[in-house]
C-alpha cells in the first residue's frame, strides 16, 4: 500500500438496535458506502442482524460495546456501579460516577462472549456506543480484549489513540464524527471527502429505516433516513472515486 493511499472506513453504529437500523444499514452497505458496521448485542434485533450476515460477506463487523442507554447483559446485581434503581444503564458517559473497573471489565466480557454467540465470529473491531471508551476505565476493558484478541480500537480521540498506540492496538489514523444531525447532509459529507489525507479514517454514522421501536426507544430518529440517503446517493459514490479512496472495514489494519 502506498504511503500516500487514502483508505477509508464508512461504520455504522447500532447494528442490531432494532429490525430498521439493520435494514438500513444493510442497505447502505449493499446500495452505498457503509464498509463496516458495529453490533449492539443485548437487544432482541442483534439475533435477526447476525442471521443475514451471510448475505453480506465484505461488510466488517465489530462490536459496539454498550453501557450507557439500555440495559446490561449480566444481572443489575452484579454492576452496583454501573446501573440505577431500575437496572438500566446511565443515559451518558458523562453521568458515570465510579465506574468499578471490575464491573465494567466483566459487562464488556460479556457483550463479546455474546457477539461470538451471535456470529459464530470475532469482530473485526471493538467501539463504544455514546464513545464511552472515552472513560479511561472503559478504555482499559476494551484494551484487554483487544490486546487478547488481537483487535483494532476505534480511535475516539486524540488521548484515546495515543493511549491505543501505546499498547500497540491497531487502530485508524483520524476520526470522524461530525457525520451527525445537522451535519448529515450531502454537503458536509462531501466535504469530508475532499478534506481525506493519506493514510486510514473512518467515518462514524447512523443509517436506518425508521420503526416505532427507534422512534420509541432514541432521541435520534429521523436523521437516520437522512443520512442512509446521502449514504447511497450516487454523487457521494462518485466523490469517492474520483477522490481515490479505497473502502476498507477494520478487518484490512
Amino acid at each position: 500500500m502506498s504511503a500516500t493511499a487514502m483508505r477509508l472506513i464508512v461504520n455504522a453504529d447500532d447494528l442490531g438496535r432494532t429490525p430498521g437500523i439493520n435494514d438500513g444499514i444493510f442497505a447502505a452497505h449493499q446500495r452505498g458506502l457503509v464498509s463496516s458496521a458495529t453490533l449492539m448485542v443485548a437487544y432482541p434485533a442483534a439475533r435477526e442482524a447476525a442471521q443475514r450476515l451471510d448475505q453480506f460477506p465484505a461488510l466488517g463487523i465489530g462490536l459496539h460495546v454498550a453501557l450507557t442507554g439500555g440495559e446490561p447483559l449480566l444481572p443489575a446485581d452484579e454492576l452496583p456501579s454501573l446501573v440505577d434503581g431500575q437496572g438500566r444503564f446511565a443515559s451518558h458517559p458523562d453521568l458515570f460516577t465510579a465506574p468499578d473497573p471490575e464491573e465494567v471489565a466483566a459487562e464488556v466480557e460479556a457483550q463479546f462472549d455474546r457477539f461470538r454467540e451471535l456470529t459464530g465470529r470475532l469482530p473485526t473491531h471493538l467501539d463504544s456506543h455514546h464513545h464511552a471508551h472515552r472513560h479511561p476505565v472503559v478504555c482499559d476493558a476494551l484494551i484487554t480484549i483487544a490486546a487478547r484478541e488481537g483487535l483494532p480500537v476505534r480511535n475516539t480521540s486524540a488521548a484515546v489513540g495515543e493511549r491505543l498506540r501505546s499498547a500497540g492496538i491497531a487502530t485508524t489514523d483520524a476520526f470522524v464524527e461530525r457525520f451527525y444531525a445537522s451535519e448529515a447532509r450531502l454537503g458536509p459529507f462531501l466535504d469530508i471527502i475532499d478534506g481525506l489525507t493519506p493514510g486510514v479514517t473512518e467515518v462514524m454514522c447512523h443509517p436506518a429505516r425508521l420503526d416505532d421501536l427507534l422512534r420509541r426507544g432514541s432521541s435520534y430518529v429521523d436523521e437516520r433516513e437522512v443520512e442512509l440517503a446521502v449514504l447511497t446517493d450516487p454523487r457521494a459514490l462518485q466523490a469517492v472515486e474520483d477522490k481515490g479512496v479505497r473502502l476498507i472495514h477494520f478487518g484490512s489494519l
